[in-house]
């Protein structure tokens, strides 16, 4: 060997520039750069299957099941929410029995909605300390064990809710649709039930992000109100829009998830109804002229009172006006203005739900450092 390392009449390093083994290995090279060149393109997930020990979805079903569990056996807190509902809608139900078609049952029928709203701080003040405690567990315990991702302890407290979720809108609507008196049709009373789901996770979804950035439960307690307050308050309901300071009516109100909860209840509740006033919601007047009132008021009702009613129009004396002729005329008042507004604001239900639980996901992120790797 050490003869032919030593000998001069021949060009090693040609030798094995052109030998088969050099080319061999040039492709070997290349084969690693291609490789390590697709890794760098990988997808989060991917990223996150790096850092921990099993596939991220892998992780939301364990730790969901793990939270179902957890959530199941906690029978103060799931016991408190349907009692919560149980008796919110029976006094609702009860306060506002048996509504009729009205001017004034239209208002009562907004405000036995209006009631529904109220079950948010009551579940919100119960699900927040419960939210931080287990997110400072994780903090402490899971995420610098890199047991699993901070996404799948999101997710897992996400829907391990929901089916409770469901239960707290049964127990609400139950006591409270048929005794208040709202239409019968199926079509009518499951869209409204719907629409009580939605608000079910938009709220939770509302309680969650704020836990999720809030550094303790005193500082979410002392958010709560500020969020709730401009919600309730801004809605259309206790400030009509009409009313309203331009600066809130043109952002506000049409970011307001209640607002579009309480319209698209109303729509499916009120807005076929032939209303009928009583006698104390009457205008009664006599025409001039011996006119009949038909041809005294006709001008007024093909313009400004095209909604109003009038009950004796060939009558010359003791004229009978009905504010409205169906429900439709007074949600038109509240600036909801057609039938499909009802499943528009439905929809725009579903939106905020997707984006209050995006905002859960995103806070959590903002909050959430990233922990050195083990080296």
């Amino acid at each position: 060997m050490i003869d032919v390392v030593t000998d001069t009449s021949r060009d090693w390093n040609k030798v094995w520039l052109e030998s088969p083994e050099h080319a061999k290995m040039l492709g070997e090279l290349d084969s690693l750069i291609n490789t390590v060149s697709r890794q760098r393109s990988v997808t989060a997930e991917n990223d996150i299957e790096s850092e921990f020990a099993t596939p991220l979805l892998e992780q939301i079903k364990v730790v969901t099941i793990r939270a179902s569990k957890s959530m199941w056996r906690n029978t103060q807190y799931v016991n408190n929410k349907f009692m919560l509902h149980i008796i919110l809608g029976f006094y609702t139900g009860f306060s506002f029995w048996q509504l009729g078609q009205g001017v004034g049952d239209l208002q009562l029928r907004m405000f036995a909605m209006f009631n529904f709203i109220f079950v948010a701080p009551g579940v919100i003040s119960q699900l927040q300390p419960l939210f931080i405690e287990r997110r400072d567990i994780y903090d402490a315990r899971e995420k610098k064990s890199k047991m699993y991702s901070w996404i799948s302890f999101v997710a897992s407290l996400i829907i391990s809710e929901m089916p409770y979720l469901m239960i707290c809108t049964v127990c609400f609507f139950l006591p409270f649709y048929w005794t208040v008196g709202l239409p019968g049709d199926s079509n009518k009373a499951g869209a409204i039930f719907f629409v009580m789901l939605m608000y079910e996770f938009i709220y939770t979804g509302i309680g969650q992000f704020v836990a999720a950035y809030a550094p303790n439960v005193m500082s979410a307690a002392l958010v709560n109100p500020i969020v709730l307050f401009t919600l309730v308050g801004f809605s259309g309901i206790i400030l009509p829009y009409s009313q309203m300071v331009d600066f809130w009516k043109y952002w506000v109100y049409w970011m307001n998830p209640f607002k579009y909860l309480i319209s698209s209840m109303l729509v499916f509740s009120s807005w076929d109804i032939q209303v009928e006033c009583k006698d104390s919601e009457l205008a009664i007047f006599d025409p001039v002229g011996n006119q009949t009132c038909g041809s005294y008021l006709e001008s007024y009702l093909q313009n400004v009172g095209s909604g109003a009613n009038l009950l004796n129009p060939d009558a010359t004396a003791g004229c009978q006006v009905c504010q409205y002729r169906e429900g439709s005329d007074w949600l038109k008042t509240l600036n909801i203005k057609d039938y499909y507004y009802g499943w528009r604001d439905a929809a725009i239900c579903v939106i905020f739900v997707i984006s209050s639980y995006g905002l859960v996901f995103l806070l959590m992120k903002l909050r959430t450092k990233k922990t050195k790797k083990v080296e």
